[in-house]
């Protein structure tokens, strides 16, 4: 009965220590590379103080942005223009919008820090918030 007992336990630590759950590829965190960012990200949750404490907020319908391995983007989070073109640099992403269709005063480019990247999230970080200001997209 011992060795039934042993042979078991050591079969379930086997078991456990030799698969790698869906939860921990969700949470392995990955560098900001262009392959890495391809693909589509939809905005499901943000994160933002207003000066207090705060908590993860889900947000309906939100805006997407979809990557390219050649260094472009589109996306609906901009009404007059939907492209661009992407550069990574350390945890920086910037995107540069390339449409002549932006409003006086608009910014052409867009410099945001990578909080996290796995290969199911996508955490952004307004670059200069004082306060917490982080945008969760989810791969679609």
């Amino acid at each position: 009965m011992r060795l039934f007992l042993r042979l078991t336990a050591l079969a379930f630590v086997l078991l456990l220590s030799g698969c790698e759950s869906d939860d921990e590829q969700q949470l392995k965190v990955l560098d900001l590379t262009t392959t890495n960012l391809v693909g589509t990200w939809k905005l499901s949750e943000t994160y933002v103080s207003p000066g207090g404490e705060t908590s993860w907020q889900p947000v309906e319908d939100g805006s997407s942005y979809t990557f390219t391995q050649e260094g472009t983007f589109t996306s609906d989070n901009n009404e007059n223009c939907a492209e661009g073109e992407y550069t990574v640099d350390d945890d920086n992403l910037a995107l540069t919008y390339t449409c002549e269709e932006l409003e006086e005063g608009q910014a052409d480019v867009w410099n945001l820090a990578v909080h996290s990247l796995t290969e199911e999230v996508l955490i952004l970080r307004g670059v200069g918030c004082v306060e917490a200001c982080l945008y969760k997209y989810k791969k679609i």
